[in-house]
């Protein structure tokens, strides 16, 4: 054990799901017939349309998701370098029980394991600290890494394209507690 984990723990890391490890954002622009999720004239409308389509939709939009490259290269990234971590995804509105269960069904064959300890929650910002040891979020959406970091957290920005920024950027957090390769 190094001195620093006695003086500072090291803090946990949390793995959002959609637009992280899932394309999410591809299968959303194909169901509302664009090329890019930009393109969706009214994002808010197409959100509540699939959250209301029903259970089966939701759920089969959810478990049906193509992996993220990068994101598939941080999950072995960080079971290379033993740095244990919780899948943080938010439910969809109105549908959530569906999404959750696609979710996790999700999880089941793209990470396996990470189903059994998964959190689904929109309040991410509840899990930034553990006592006064900030943990480590990697999202992909402002909205949560702001209220991470205001709640005392350490926020990672993930960009698919970018998923090297994204691994040095725990390998700063984490080589302070462990060899990191």
């Amino acid at each position: 054990m190094k001195i620093t984990e006695i003086a500072n723990p090291m803090p946990h890391l949390f793995l959002d799901m959609d637009g992280v490890q899932a394309d999410f954002f591809g299968a959303w622009a194909d169901l509302n017939g664009v090329p890019h999720y930009k393109d969706i004239n009214d994002p808010e409308a197409a959100i509540v349309e699939l959250a209301q389509a029903g259970y089966k939709k939701v759920y089969d939009f959810f478990r049906n998701l193509e992996p993220l490259h990068g994101g598939q290269v941080i999950i072995r990234w960080l079971h290379c370098n033993k740095i244990p971590f919780t899948v943080l995804s938010a439910p969809l509105r109105i549908e959530g029980p569906a999404s959750v269960q696609g979710k996790k069904d999700w999880l089941d064959e793209h990470n396996p394991g990470a189903s059994a300890h998964a959190i689904f929650t929109s309040k991410k910002f509840k899990y930034a600290m553990s006592g006064t040891t900030p943990n480590v979020l990697v999202d992909d959406f402002g909205k949560y890494l702001t209220a991470w970091s205001e709640a005392g957290g350490i926020a990672v920005k993930h960009d698919d394209p970018q998923t090297n920024q994204t691994i040095q950027a725990l390998a700063d957090i984490y080589g302070q507690y462990q060899d990191i390769h």
